[in-house]
């Protein structure tokens, strides 16, 4: 019995620290995943020598080239991942339903972008791509 209510105490102590870290990783990897698609994007443009746009959308990334033979690319971002701020650092191209898009040209340049992914829980990340060099950088 005395084994029991050991494991029980142990459980309700740790199960807290489990949770917060679980949602940590899902802003990590939200991060990573649109860190992985910048470059994919820009890789992609350049391999292809196509244009290349990524959509932000509310809690996904989507590819898209203009060469028909490539299907369409889609990330989710995990969890309440949501994109809380963007800037486009050429010009403003939002559509009507919300989405943000940046275009990577077949010169490996592309329109720049400064996004920030924010969570429930009010963790924040900034992603930056550089428009020339293409170079992505994260700010905590």
């Amino acid at each position: 019995m005395l084994v029991v209510v050991i494991i029980l105490i142990a459980t309700a102590i740790a199960t807290p620290v489990f949770r917060g870290t679980f949602q940590s990783t899902q802003m990590t990897d939200a991060v990573r995943s649109t860190v992985r698609m910048a470059r994919f994007a820009r890789s992609m443009a350049i391999l292809k020598q196509s244009d290349c746009t990524l959509t932000f959308e509310e809690s996904q990334l989507v590819l898209t080239c203009t060469d028909p033979t490539e299907p369409k690319t889609v990330r989710r971002f995990p969890g309440d991942i949501k994109i809380s701020e963007f800037e486009n650092k050429s010009e403003e191209t939002t559509s009507s339903d919300g989405a943000r898009t940046i275009c990577y040209y077949a010169n490996g340049m592309n329109d720049g972008f400064e996004l920030t992914l924010s969570d429930d829980k009010d963790r924040r990340q900034t992603i930056e791509c550089h428009p020339i060099t293409g170079k992505v950088t994260v700010d905590e």
